[in-house]
Order: C-alpha cells, then sequence, then structure tokens
C-alpha cells in the first residue's frame, strides 16, 4: 500500500463512524489564503498533489480531485492514478458542485464549515436537499483527526509580529481605522468581522512570518464602531507591538477566544460571504436578535489601490529586485558550462536578492525549470526532478522578492546556446503578446477581462494558447497573488484604476519539450491624451489609464526574432532598454555592466 492509500483508509474509517458517504477537503484554511501552514496543509496530505489550487473530494471507495490547467501536468506527476481522478476544471471557479448535483443523490455529505465561505456552503446546502442530501458541518476536520492519530504535531506557528511603517504604508493604522468606522456608519453597521489575514496585515500595519512567502500573522479581528479587537497568541506581540495596538485603541485576545466573542456580541455585522466562514455565520446566526448584511470587504479594493508611497515603494522595491535578477542572469550565462541545476540556481538567485536591503524573503516559492520542466506551468524543483542546466533548450525562472517597500513577481526566459527557428518563433509570439499589452491605452471602467485578448491574439493567430490568467494583482509587501482585480479569461467586473499593481505574464507550453513566460509588473497610472499635457479628466472618454512597467530586466536576446517585430514593438523595446540603461546600469558591478550592453544590444 502507498502511503496515500494508507491515508485514505484511515479516512474512510472516520467517515463510517460519521456515516458520511462524502467528505471534502478544499485547498483553504479558516482564513482563505492562497499559501496555508503546513499544519493546514491538508489536501497535499490526502492526495499528494502539492499545487496551490485545487481540492479533493473523497468517497467511500474512490477519490477526485479538481484543480486547472496550470497544473495538469503536475497532477500527472503526483496523483496515484489508482485512487484519484483528476477533474479538469476549465475554469477558476470550483466546479465541485456541478458534478454533485448529478452524483449526490440522498448521499450525506460532510466538510468543515471553518474551509467553507458562507456563501458556499448555502450553495452546497441547496444542492444536497435537493437531491434528498444531507449537509453536515463537521468542526473536528477529520483530516486532522487522521494525522494526530498518526502523532502528527499540529501547532500552529509562532513568528513574531512587526510594525511596517507609516513611511512604507503610507497610511497610519489610525486612519485606517477612522476610515472603516466611517464605511460602518455608512453602511449603518455596528460591527464588521476580518477573517482574510492579508485584510488584517493591512488594517493594522501589522506582518509577521506565519504563511510561508507571505509576510503574514494568522490573526481574526472585529472592528466595531467604537471598539477594535485583534484575536492572535499573545507570544507573537512583543512589547512595542503591543503598546503600538494600545496606543491606536486596539484590544488583544488570544486567537482560540475568537468563537467566544463572536457568540457574546449581539447587533449588525458586515461579513463577506466569500472570505468569511460558515463556521463564523454559525456562530452569529445562533443570536436572533443579530442582523447579518453581506457584501465585499470595503479593505479589499482600498488594498488594491496603492498609495503615492505604495507606489514610490513598489518602484524601489522593483529597482532592487531587476539588480539582483540581471546580476544572477549574467552569472548563469558566465557559469552554466560548469554543471550548474535548476536547484543551485534557487539558491544563487536567494543569495543575489539577500543583498538587497529591506528584503524579508521570498514571495513564493521560485519556478526554476529547464527544457521540459519549464513546460510544467507552476513547476516546482526537487531532487528527483532537477535537471542541469545547458545550452540545448530553454531555461524558465519566475521568483520574486518581499520588500519593507513592496512585492515583487517577475519571469524570464533564456537560451544559453543557439536556439531553434521554432523556439525563437514561440518566444516572439509570447513577447509580442506581452509587449502589446504593456504599452494599451484603456478607459475607465475596462477589467482585465476586456484586455485579456490582447496578450493572446499572436499565439491565437497560430492556433496556440496557454492555460493560465494573464495578471494578478500584486500587494505592497503583502500578498504576491492578490485582488480584486486581474487580467483573465475570468469575469472579474472589476476595473483597473490608478494604483492596482498587475503582472503581465503571457506564455507558451509545450509538454515533454519546453515553457515559456514573460513576466512584469505593472502600475497603473492615469495616461494623458494627445490634447492635453497634465490630465485626462477632460476627455470626452476618460479618464484614460496605462502601464507603467514596473521590473526592469531584459528579454533574451537569442530568442528574440527580430523579422516578427513591428517598429513600434521595436521602439518599445528600446525605450525599455534605455530606462534600464538609466536606472539599473549604475548599481551593478562592471562585470555584470557589460553582459548586460551586450544583452540589450539588438
Amino acid at each position: 500500500m502507498t502511503i496515500v492509500t494508507k491515508r485514505l483508509a484511515k479516512l474512510r474509517e472516520i467517515m463510517d463512524a460519521y456515516q458520511l458517504d462524502f467528505y471534502l477537503v478544499p485547498s483553504t484554511d479558516p482564513h482563505f489564503g492562497e499559501y496555508v501552514p503546513e499544519c493546514w496543509q491538508r489536501r497535499p496530505w490526502i492526495s499528494g498533489f502539492t499545487g496551490s489550487a485545487g481540492e479533493v473530494l473523497i468517497t467511500k471507495d474512490h477519490a477526485y480531485l479538481w484543480t486547472d490547467g496550470r497544473y495538469y501536468l503536475q497532477v500527472e506527476q503526483q496523483l496515484d492514478s489508482k485512487e484519484y481522478t483528476l477533474m479538469h476544471q476549465n475554469s477558476f471557479t470550483p466546479e465541485t458542485e456541478l458534478w454533485l448535483s448529478n452524483n449526490c443523490i440522498g448521499k450525506t455529505f460532510g466538510v468543515d464549515p471553518k474551509l467553507i465561505s458562507i456563501k458556499r456552503a448555502k450553495f452546497l446546502q441547496m444542492i444536497l436537499e435537493n437531491n434528498g442530501g444531507k449537509l453536515e458541518l463537521i468542526d473536528n476536520n477529520l483530516i486532522d483527526q487522521c494525522r494526530v492519530s498518526l502523532g502528527e504535531n499540529l501547532e500552529l506557528p509562532k513568528s513574531q509580529a512587526f510594525i511596517l511603517e507609516d513611511k512604507y504604508t503610507g497610511e497610519s493604522l489610525a486612519n485606517k481605522l477612522t476610515w472603516l468606522r466611517n464605511e460602518l456608519k455608512t453602511h449603518d453597521t455596528n460591527y464588521i468581522v476580518l477573517s482574510a489575514l492579508d485584510e488584517i496585515a493591512w488594517l493594522f500595519n501589522l506582518r509577521g512570518a506565519d504563511i510561508d512567502y507571505n509576510p503574514l500573522i494568522i490573526s481574526y479581528a472585529i472592528v466595531g464602531t467604537n471598539d477594535t479587537i485583534l484575536f492572535v497568541d499573545s507570544a507573537k506581540i512583543n512589547s512595542q507591538v503591543k503598546d503600538y495596538l494600545s496606543a491606536n485603541g486596539v484590544r488583544v485576545v488570544a486567537y482560540e477566544l475568537f468563537a467566544d466573542y463572536l457568540q457574546s456580541l449581539s447587533g449588525d455585522f458586515w461579513l463577506d460571504d466569500k472570505t468569511t466562514s460558515y463556521w463564523v455565520y454559525d456562530k452569529l446566526n445562533k443570536n436572533p436578535t443579530n442582523y447579518l448584511e453581506f457584501a465585499p470587504s470595503p479593505i479589499i479594493y482600498k488594498r488594491a489601490c496603492k498609495n503615492a508611497v505604495e507606489s514610490d515603494g513598489a518602484r524601489s522595491a522593483h529597482i532592487k529586485d531587476s539588480v539582483a535578477l540581471i546580476s544572477f542572469l549574467s552569472w548563469v550565462n558566465k557559469n552554466w558550462t560548469s554543471g550548474i541545476d535548476e536547484l543551485s540556481c534557487v539558491k544563487k538567485l536567494a543569495e543575489f536578492r539577500a543583498e538587497q536591503v529591506n528584503l524579508i524573503g521570498q514571495s513564493f516559492n521560485t519556478i526554476s525549470g529547464f527544457a521540459s520542466n519549464s513546460a510544467v506551468i507552476h513547476y516546482g524543483v526537487t531532487p528527483e526532478t532537477n535537471r542541469v542546466i545547458d545550452d540545448s533548450s530553454l531555461y524558465l525562472v519566475d521568483s520574486g522578492g518581499q520588500y519593507l517597500e513592496g512585492t515583487t513577481d517577475v519571469t524570464r526566459t533564456i537560451h544559453l546556446g543557439q536556439p531553434t527557428a521554432e523556439q525563437k518563433r514561440h518566444y516572439t509570439l509570447v513577447l509580442k503578446g506581452h509587449l502589446g499589452l504593456g504599452r494599451t491605452i484603456f478607459p475607465q471602467k475596462t477589467c482585465g477581462e476586456h484586455l485579456d485578448a490582447i496578450a493572446r491574439m499572436h499565439l491565437w493567430s497560430e492556433y496556440l494558447n496557454y492555460n493560465h490568467g494573464t495578471g494578478h494583482g500584486v500587494g505592497s509587501c503583502l500578498c504576491v497573488h492578490e485582488g480584486p482585480h486581474k487580467i483573465s479569461q475570468v469575469n472579474t467586473g472589476i476595473p483597473l484604476v490608478s494604483g492596482m499593481i498587475v503582472s503581465n505574464e503571457p506564455g507558451f507550453y509545450w509538454q515533454g519539450h519546453y515553457g515559456i513566460r514573460i513576466e512584469n509588473l505593472c502600475l497603473v497610472v492615469n495616461a494623458e491624451t494627445k490634447e492635453e499635457t497634465t490630465s485626462n479628466k477632460h476627455s470626452e472618454y476618460g479618464p484614460f489609464y496605462k502601464f507603467e512597467t514596473l521590473t526592469l530586466t531584459p528579454y533574451c536576446k537569442s530568442l528574440i526574432e527580430l523579422d516578427m517585430l513591428t517598429n513600434e514593438e521595436k521602439l518599445q523595446i528600446a525605450d525599455y532598454y534605455s530606462r534600464i540603461r538609466h536606472t539599473i546600469m549604475p548599481k551593478l558591478p562592471q562585470d555584470v555592466q557589460e553582459w548586460l550592453n551586450e544583452e540589450m544590444d539588438i
């Protein structure tokens, strides 16, 4: 028996004790973050699949994994096909419900109420009731019961919280609380309950290291018109942070007392039903005098629109990050003949980033893939998959850093020898989409889904495409994936506006051969019209916006097929390289400057 088979057998024993036909294991934790700590890594534990998105449904005699196209190749490598069936997800919205509506007639369906949102729990309840089934909400997570029975330690992480100073945030905790309380008054609401860790970190100007790659502290918060409570392990709050919170009228209460406080409060509550668990809803709903209003958290949109200090911080962080990445790319070009591999490249890039001031960590696990490994969209190198990098194929590196000033994310694909005509054509098609999106000017009310085709059109013209979004929002010393905006084929209804940071990352992936992705981060800024030099507010269709490219790293010279580029695209690259020469070049050692000059000489 494999380890997954043994774990499934143990889980089914517990399912039988609860008289369950199905048990759902989402990827999420009680705070609905993309990354979760080891103690809450339940879906990877029961399936063996380590991708960041997907969920598992266990039945009495089989198991199913839903995930999207970013992970299909990874699933083939990690999932036990004897135990699991891969369910292809065609969008970034869970499709488990569709399967359940056809397969759960008269069945009992179990799930941990801390791991599903209010909105989703109600939808599941409706499906099951319509099919004569039953939804069982089980607080004592069944995966946790399995792990504890096997002697595993499920203790929560205990990193120290630290204050992110106003010189980085651009706005004090006091001002943010005043703004949020005004929002409560506008909505005639007494309290807002916050579960999302990045919202709490943003509001309180606190950061930590409880979650890998995300500077967050595991916590809940309740903000009322006259009171603010942060529910967090007191061991994470040193005297400086405690005094800071106290000075701003914030009470610190133990994390494990959150449920008791929920049940002790009465009034009108604002809940985001997409990011608040059904468990929270159930605690509040037990009081018949409570009124629960469901609406998106006001923090989400305000956090996405970076203020002037955060925007300048992003520019500063990307200058430092580009220095590190260019130094790394120069090193790869000069040292590949000595037998460097994917893992040594991950280590070396981290060393270059560590030389930069105010770096506090990586923003995600570096993707370092050579040849066929680069075709796995979210590839994670291991000692078993590690490959030596040479001049026979393409090498893709996708990485980022967490700086006090901001968060970075950048991908470059390179070739260390003489690329084939086909490799150059594929690369240049991706580059043309990347450049086209980067120079787009668009009017107010334009959403990311309106721009997505610009990045794909050149690939589409040759019947090619890629199975991931074109762009995601990025936080400010926060999560590298941040909503509510994105650029993808999924309808968001969220307009792109000044201050938002979004990635520009089209790609191409040929299974078994190579992958290509080119990614810059961009800041949405106001665009001037031809008639005006300082403002576009009087434009008939304005205001108009454009992208300011934050990433300052050259493309791969040897992979660009110049004959495929228009004069406009060549000028765009020339302008971009002029910025790199002016901004980054003086910060590099002489030998790296020489390599950079050669790489940008096209």
